[in-house]
C-alpha cells in the first residue's frame, strides 16, 4: 500500500520561491532558468523537454505592484500575440481550472508546418493569487502563471491537470 502511494506522488520542483508539482511521465527532463528581475516584476521559469522539439515551459512572474486579473484581457492578447508574434493559427481558447483557479488555455498549430518543429502549440494562464477586488467588478493580484507545451495532447492534459504551485519548500 504505500509503495502505491509513493508511485502515485506528483513530482516537485523548486522554481524560486514557488514549489512546483505536477504528474506526467517520468521520461523528461527539468532545465530552470536563471530568475529575471527588474523593478517591475520577477520572472521564472522551467523547461521540461523529452528531446529538442517536444517540451513545456512553465513560467511564472511576480509583478511588484497589484494588476488586474480579470481573464478578458489575456484571453484577447495571448491569442493574438501568438498570431502575430509567433506565427501560429489559433485553433482554440478554452476557459479551463488550472491548479484550482479560473484560467485558459489556447491550442494554435504552425501556419507553415515544419517537420522539424511541433505541430500544436498550446498556451495556458492563470493567476495564481486573483483575488476579487472591492474597487470595482475587477480581480487583482501579483502572480501570473503562463504554461506553453509542444507535449503530445494527452501529456499536455496530464500537466494542467496535476500542476500545483506554492510557495515554500519542496516538500520531501
Amino acid at each position: 500500500m504505500l509503495s502505491t502511494m509513493a508511485i502515485a506522488v506528483p513530482d516537485s520542483q523548486q522554481l524560486g520561491p514557488y514549489n512546483v508539482s505536477f504528474d506526467i511521465s517520468p521520461n523528461y527532463q527539468a532545465q530552470i532558468a536563471q530568475p529575471i528581475e527588474t523593478k517591475m516584476a520577477k520572472s521564472y521559469q522551467m523547461r521540461l523537454f523529452v528531446n529538442n522539439s517536444t517540451f513545456a515551459v512553465i513560467g511564472i512572474t511576480e509583478s511588484a505592484d497589484l494588476l488586474d486579473t480579470s481573464l478578458q484581457v489575456s484571453k484577447a492578447l495571448i491569442p493574438l500575440n501568438m498570431i502575430v508574434r509567433d506565427g501560429l493559427n489559433v485553433t482554440n481558447v478554452e476557459d479551463r481550472t488550472i491548479d484550482g483557479k479560473e484560467g485558459f488555455l489556447v491550442t494554435s498549430t504552425p501556419f507553415n508546418t515544419n517537420n522539424a518543429g511541433p505541430s500544436v502549440l498550446d498556451k495556458a494562464m492563470y493567476w495564481l493569487d486573483s483575488e476579487k477586488c472591492e474597487c470595482g467588478p475587477v480581480s487583482v493580484g501579483k502572480i501570473s502563471v503562463i504554461v506553453t507545451s509542444t507535449f503530445p495532447q494527452d501529456v499536455t492534459e496530464s500537466l494542467l491537470s496535476s500542476l500545483h504551485i506554492a510557495k515554500g519548500e519542496v516538500v520531501a
